[in-house]
């Protein structure tokens, strides 16, 4: 992950002050700040590669970072056309992206740990919140609710729950995190820009809610 590193180090799109990039997304046809989409390219054997961190040389395409509309450009074989020229898109390819965005968060959660940058645990992030000590809410979305809901109504700021407990813990070396709190900074930017990513491929569209998988019941 030492190119997550850099795109951090350089941030990355725009100048303080200045208007987000956009770019128009090839299923909607809609143009957005492209923090909310995901950049394409050709391979050398014309396949299409996900570039998260917007660095692969080329000629890029754009979709909304959304499970449905990125496998609608590749059932409907929209990159060709955006390309046009050949373009492969593997048939799992929404789920590359989505492990590729779960291990970025992972990895920006475990440099901000080393940053001194982030606090985990309910009673800890609990006086963060008082301290008015962090800008970004993290909960995981297989923990037991009762104390999320507790945190949550405490929090006035974003806040995101998708990452499972498993993978937060896995940031900060352990079994399970439920809950996380980041500083201001760099790294809370750059994690929350990946989590709203994240969000549109682990995202229920029928219900807006999480997938759900067993539950952790007990705090960190």
């Amino acid at each position: 992950m030492t190119m997550l590193v850099s795109e951090i180090a350089s941030e990355e799109h725009e100048r303080p002050g200045s208007a987000p990039a956009e770019r128009r997304c090839i299923v909607s046809r809609e143009s957005a700040p492209r923090a909310g989409l995901v950049r394409f390219v050709r391979g050398p054997d014309n396949t299409v590669v996900p570039d998260l961190a917007e660095t692969l040389p080329g000629r890029g395409v754009w979709v909304t970072a959304d499970r449905a509309k990125i496998e609608t450009a590749r059932q409907k074989n929209l990159f060709s056309q955006a390309f046009r020229a050949p373009a492969k898109a593997p048939e799992d390819l929404v789920v590359r992206i989505e492990r590729l965005l779960a291990e970025r968060a992972v990895a920006l959660i475990g440099f901000a740990r080393r940053a001194d940058a982030l606090v985990f645990g309910r009673d800890g992030v609990k006086a963060a919140i008082a301290a008015d000590r962090i800008v970004l809410l993290l909960a995981a979305a297989d923990s037991d609710g009762r104390d999320a809901a507790d945190l949550a109504q405490r929090w006035h700021g974003e806040r995101f729950a998708v990452l499972a407990a498993a993978e937060m813990g896995a940031a900060l070396g352990r079994e399970h995190i439920v809950h996380i709190g980041l500083k201001p900074g760099r790294l809370a930017e750059a994690l929350a820009r990946e989590l709203r990513r994240l969000e549109g491929f682990r995202t229920a569209p029928e219900s807006g809610a999480a997938p759900r998988a067993p539950r952790h019941r007990t705090e960190e």
